[in-house]
């Protein structure tokens, strides 16, 4: 009996903090992350503040885990795509196909305003998530085993290894990244990465 009831509210539980943090993805679509606050995010679930921090340390943790979250589901299908090439495809051709691929998520799904919010926090010190930060993100990992490939293959020429060039590949897709932010609109994201990374990729070709 007791063992039901400890699993009951265990399921109660996960149930809470799926509602809080759906709740705060829809206000966080719809406003600034600092226009939203947990009084919102807990009256619009009908939840109390104290239950909130049950599940979540602070806002910007639970802004974390989001960002965590829609990464790693973009970085699967990132991946999904880069298995739908032909598996002839060129690594040249691969990396460029996933480069606009990117530039096409950043663009339309996520958006410019939602990007400004993320390299808002960061700057600001508010989140730390390498989801954003670091290097060991998914898609970095895509994106040196097509290196990778390419220098077995002989198609790219390198005295750097793979994690390195991928690396700076994505050094590039950052600095694109916020470039975009800075002078949206006047900024073709799709047409400046395509010209960049084939820059990367002619100098590995070399």
């Amino acid at each position: 009996m007791r063992e039901k009831k400890v699993n009951k509210r265990k399921a109660q539980g996960a149930q809470t903090k799926q509602k809080l943090y759906e709740i705060a993805e829809k206000l966080f679509t719809e406003r600034d992350f600092a226009d939203v606050s947990i009084e919102d995010i807990t009256e619009a679930a009908g939840i109390t503040k104290g239950a909130f921090y049950v599940h979540f340390e602070s806002k910007d943790a639970l802004i974390a885990t989001l960002i965590a979250d829609y990464a790693a589901r973009a970085d699967t299908n990132y991946k999904a795509f880069l298995e739908s090439l032909p598996p002839e495809t060129s690594a040249s051709v691969a990396l460029l196909a996933l480069s606009k691929k990117i530039a096409d998520v950043l663009a339309n799904e996520i958006g410019c305003d939602n990007m400004k919010k993320v390299y808002q926090m960061l700057l600001a010190g508010t989140i730390d998530t390498d989801a954003v930060k670091g290097f060991r993100r998914e898609l970095y990992n895509l994106c040196k085993d097509i290196i990778a490939k390419g220098i077995l293959r002989g198609e790219f020429k390198s005295i750097l290894p793979a994690e390195e060039l991928s690396h700076h590949l994505v050094l590039a897709f950052r600095g694109i990244s916020f470039e975009w932010c800075v002078r949206h609109p006047n900024f073709d994201l799709n047409e400046q990465v395509t010209e960049h990374v084939q820059l990367l990729l002619n100098g590995m070709c070399q």
